[in-house]
């Protein structure tokens, strides 16, 4: 189950940040969230030693922690994705067979890029 999905600017600036649980578990996830950021920026900064490639864009299993899995996703553009679940038994593998964030991940660019479909979702000023 999806606990928490961030989207976060390429300076690690906050864009937008949504939990769907409890209000007392909403600081811990934002908590969680900003300790993958530091995984982001350490895939990207140094490809060799991590697993993905730079062009790849779902940067897969990112933060584990108890009870929560983090996956990330960056854009061409250097924003970040970040999809926080319950689903503690399912594998990084099976993730990108499934596509289950992959999948989430496209859907929420598409709706970040479209100035409509951002708006509905992410608010406008």
């Amino acid at each position: 189950m999806i606990v928490c999905i961030a989207v976060v600017g390429h300076q690690n600036n906050p864009l937008y940040i949504q939990s769907f649980t409890e209000a007392d578990d909403a600081l811990k996830l934002h908590h969680i969230v900003h300790c993958s950021l530091d995984v982001v920026d350490e895939r990207v900064n140094n490809p060799k030693k991590s697993g993905p490639l730079l062009n790849e864009t779902f940067l897969g299993l990112l933060y584990p922690t108890e009870n929560y899995k983090v996956y990330g996703y960056l854009t061409n553009t250097k924003v970040k994705f970040i999809l926080v679940t319950t689903d503690l038994d399912v594998k990084d593998a099976d993730v990108r067979n499934e596509q289950y964030a992959d999948y989430i991940f496209r859907m929420l660019e598409q709706l970040h890029s479209d100035p409509a479909g951002g708006c509905v979702v992410f608010g406008c000023d």
